[in-house]
Parts: C-alpha cells; sequence; structure tokens
C-alpha cells in the first residue's frame, strides 16, 4: 500500500475514532440542519453566463442545494444566528450552536476601531458548518434608537432603514417632523427625483449593503470555500433579513429571512432586479421570507402618523418582497399562550424518548440529503397543515436557551429591556402620558403575547418573540405565497429627473 493509501486509511480510522467518542445526541444533532437540492434557477445561469463565472456555471450548472424551508430545524437554526448577530461574540446573552456543527469563522462590525470601515456599523457573524459544508452569513438588524438607547449602531441602523424603506428620501409628510435622507424630493407633494434615488441608493454613506458586498467580495476564503464545494447562505432579522436578501440577490445565493420589511423597491433602485424581467422570475428564486401576520414591520403596515415606526423616526413605507413569503397565521395557533407555559427547572426536553423526533429530521447519509431537484419545495400535502400532523415539531428548548427564571417567553437580556422600553416610550409620547408614567411601566409585562395575537403589535416584530413563536407553534406550517400584485408607493409620482440642484452629491461607487 503507497503512502497515499496509508494516509486515506489513516484519516478514516481518526475520523471513526472522533465519532464513536461522541454520543449519540450529538451525532444527531450535527445532522438537524437540512437542505434540499432544486433545479437552479435560470434567471441566476444567465447571471453567471453573462459575468463569465465559469466556475460557479459549472457547479450550479443542474441543481444547487438551499435550506428547506418546510423543515421546523434547519429555519429554527438560522433565526437562532439571525439573533446571535445582534449580541457580541460569546457573549453572555449568545446562543450557542458549535454542538449542531457551527463556529463563528468571522464576526463582522464588532470592532470599535474608528480605523475600521465597518467599525459600530453593519454586524452579523459567517459561521461555518465543517460536517455540513454550509457557510451561512447573519446579518444584524434594526437597535432601537429613542432617549439614548439602542447601542452605537441606532444612528446608521436608522439611516439605511429610511433609506431602504421610505418612498423618498424618509420624507413622509408635512407634519414629518424627522430628518431626510437625501434630497430627492421634488418639492412637490409625494414627487420624488428617481435618477437621484438611484444614485442615492447606490453611493450613499454608511451604506450596510455596500459595506456587506465589501465583506464579502474581499474575503477571499468565503468565495474559495464555495468553489470547494461549500454552499453559501444568508439570513437575518429585520433590517438583516433585508440586507440578506439584497446580498443573496447580489451573489446569487440562497437566502431566508425573519419579519424582514419589503426591500424590492430597493433592490429595483440599486439594479439587482431587473425592472424589465417579469416578476415570476424573480419569485423562482430560493428566497424566503419568515413573518407573522401580527408583525406591522412584515406586513409593510407600519405607516401613517399613528404608528409607532412613524413616531420613532422610521419611514417603514415598503411590503413588498423578492421571492417567497412564508407567513404565520396567529389566529390559528391551536396551543396555549406561550406566556403561560412556565420552564421548568428539573425537566428538560432533552429527557425525551429517543423516538420522540420529528419525521422530518430523519436523513440519509449524504451532504446535502437529496440527489434531485426538488423544484416544487412548498408544502403541499394538508395532513401535515392540521393539529397532530402539522409540518412543525420543535426541537426541545433547552437545546439552544441556558435555563431562565425571569420569563416564561423571552429571554431577557439588557438589549431585550432596552428595546421594550423603547416601545413604551414611543407608545407613552404619542399618547402624551406624564413622564412619570413613562418611566413606572412594567417592562416584563410588556413582553407577554397579546391577548388578540392576530392584532398588528410591535411586539410581534421582536426576534425573541418570534424564537418563543416558533417554538410553541401548534397551528398549520405557513404555506408558500408569493407577491404577485404588490405595489410599493402607489401614491408616489417617481420623475425621470435629474434632481434638486441643492441635494447631496454622491459619494464614489464602490468597487468590487
Amino acid at each position: 500500500m503507497n503512502n497515499f493509501e496509508d494516509l486515506k486509511l489513516d484519516f478514516k480510522e481518526s475520523l471513526e475514532k472522533l465519532n464513536n467518542n461522541k454520543t449519540k445526541d450529538e451525532l444527531e444533532k450535527t445532522k438537524l440542519f437540512k437542505t434540499i437540492n432544486i433545479a437552479t434557477p435560470q434567471l441566476w445561469l444567465d447571471q453567471w453566463k453573462l459575468n463569465k463565472n465559469n466556475e460557479l456555471l459549472k457547479k450550479y450548472k443542474k441543481i444547487m442545494a438551499i435550506p428547506d424551508p418546510n423543515n421546523n430545524n434547519t429555519i429554527y437554526q438560522l433565526l437562532i444566528m439571525s439573533r446571535n448577530a445582534y449580541v457580541p461574540p460569546n457573549s453572555g446573552d449568545w446562543v450557542d450552536l458549535e454542538e449542531y456543527g457551527w463556529k463563528i469563522q468571522y464576526p463582522f462590525g464588532w470592532n470599535s476601531d474608528p480605523n475600521e470601515k465597518t467599525s459600530n456599523r453593519v454586524r452579523g457573524y459567517i459561521f461555518k458548518n465543517e460536517e455540513k459544508k454550509i457557510i451561512v452569513i447573519s446579518i444584524k438588524g434594526t437597535s432601537a434608537g429613542l432617549f439614548g438607547i439602542g447601542g452605537p449602531t441606532a444612528e446608521y441602523d436608522r439611516l439605511n432603514d429610511n433609506m431602504m424603506f421610505s418612498c423618498c428620501c424618509a420624507y413622509v409628510d408635512a407634519s414629518w417632523s424627522w430628518s431626510k435622507v437625501c434630497n430627492c424630493h421634488s418639492g412637490i407633494t409625494n414627487t420624488c427625483e428617481m435618477s437621484c434615488l438611484k444614485k442615492e441608493a447606490l453611493n450613499y454613506e454608511n451604506s450596510y449593503y455596500n459595506q456587506l458586498m465589501d465583506i464579502y467580495y474581499k474575503s477571499d476564503n468565503i468565495q474559495q470555500l464555495r468553489l470547494e464545494g461549500y454552499e453559501v447562505f444568508f439570513t437575518g432579522h429585520s433590517l438583516g433579513g433585508a440586507l440578506a436578501s439584497l446580498s443573496g440577490l447580489s451573489i446569487l445565493a440562497p437566502v431566508v429571512t425573519f419579519e424582514a420589511p419589503g426591500e424590492e423597491q430597493f433592490a429595483k433602485r440599486i439594479g439587482i432586479v431587473d425592472r424589465n424581467i417579469a416578476k415570476e422570475k424573480y419569485k423562482e428564486l430560493p428566497i424566503f421570507h419568515f413573518g407573522n401576520n401580527g408583525d406591522p414591520i412584515y406586513t409593510g403596515k407600519c405607516t401613517g402618523i399613528t404608528s409607532t415606526c412613524y413616531h420613532s423616526g422610521f419611514a417603514m413605507e415598503t411590503k413588498c418582497h423578492v421571492g417567497r413569503m412564508y407567513m404565520f397565521d396567529l389566529d390559528k395557533n391551536h396551543g396555549k399562550d406561550p406566556a403561560d407555559d412556565k420552564p421548568d427547572d428539573d425537566k428538560h426536553d432533552d429527557d425525551k424518548p429517543a423516538d420522540d423526533k420529528p419525521d422530518n429530521d430523519k436523513h440519509d447519509d449524504d451532504k446535502h440529503d437529496n440527489d434531485k431537484p426538488e423544484n416544487d419545495y412548498s408544502n403541499k400535502d394538508p395532513n401535515k397543515n392540521i393539529k397532530g400532523k402539522n409540518n412543525y415539531t420543535p426541537i426541545s428548548s433547552s437545546s439552544f436557551y441556558r435555563k431562565s427564571k425571569e420569563s416564561p417567553i423571552f429571554l431577557i437580556n439588557k438589549s431585550s429591556i432596552d428595546e421594550h422600553q423603547f416601545q413604551l416610550f414611543s407608545k407613552r409620547l404619542y399618547e402624551k402620558e406624564e413622564e412619570k408614567n413613562l418611566l413606572t411601566n412594567n417592562v416584563e409585562s410588556s413582553l407577554k403575547t397579546p391577548t388578540n395575537p392576530g392584532k398588528l403589535n410591535m411586539l410581534h416584530h421582536r426576534v425573541d418573540y418570534v424564537i418563543n413563536l416558533l417554538k410553541k407553534w401548534e397551528g398549520p406550517w405557513p404555506e408558500e405565497s408569493i407577491q404577485d400584485s404588490c405595489i410599493d408607493c402607489d401614491n408616489w409620482e417617481f420623475q425621470e429627473g435629474e434632481g434638486d440642484e441643492g441635494r447631496t452629491d454622491p459619494i464614489p461607487p464602490m468597487n468590487h
């Protein structure tokens, strides 16, 4: 036997020894993230061909692996990564996923050095799973920024929100008291200069999208890993979800978002969605937007003078998404209110018998589970959408969470309390209640699930609420839908002029 064969044998024996030292539970957990193969979207094949990207064209000539949007454990792990994007690496608020095979490859935006371009700007993590050969880029969403809370990114978060999701430079109406983010408004009510908007969208200072493109294209390691067989996925919550979708559209990679505002309009303005290509082409892309019908951000209803967004300085005026929607209907949740389910410190879900596992978590030994494309990956089996047979069986809660006696529904930490206090402040501010009442509200009571779950409520947007919603969900898994007839800002007129003479000149475009 030659040296090469000896080396392969030694490697195999070492791997078997390593696996034998792992518990059965540890080995099973690394298989909980499921991908499926689909026919590669023609739109992406055409783009790779146009860009002469022969390596990716060859890799994805017929099929590509994507996260399974109907697998509860897969979606849940991506949601946890989206949540972790809000907290510093391995901090007290961190939810560890190493036992599921995920390790931090690279954190970005957490350095406070002012000389670093992404310092206190766009934040998140690049996770790597060597067992599954997957890279996930998780992007932080908006941190509340009122009354001095929200952290060092709050100012830039709001800037990007208002640039990306407003109709025209965050000019809402004549009574809008917050600053505009660009000068493309024509001076005429609900009229905006489109050529100006396009330039500003591409080049505005502190653009999180541009920063993310820099991070990706200047990271040879990620691109090389993709060529070597790794899959690259994007995920994020809220603003982070919209940025994940824009990133996936740019580098042609699958995306899963949570409670993301509509990003289609901004994607058109920066040119990554072609207005001349039929919308049907884009609905074929593996971009999945998860949310619930009680979230005013996800549904595009946090608008108008009575909304929390308006009085907090956020011009969240878009509702249209690129790709596919998976909306949880809160009124169809057959289970009890998660707020009534108090944790038991003496019993853990991990102690259930080994056969108490969802059927959709049984995998073969292949890296991406399936050898043939599953072009129709929507959930069409009616038997999976009734109580007792639904396609969502939450994994054990204690697998992801440290035990907590503080709240049965949310992870209670400083960021949670700060952001909920922000919601209370803004609500009371609008209702013009006395300042002493602002400061004496019971913050923890605001964390409870509202009595009427179908009512629009900003708490339904919070990432911790969404985590607990999925953990306790006993309704039908959401059916896939497409926003075929969705139109953003249909009450605005967009002119193809040069814009106001006094607008801020855009900074030079970034080269990738």
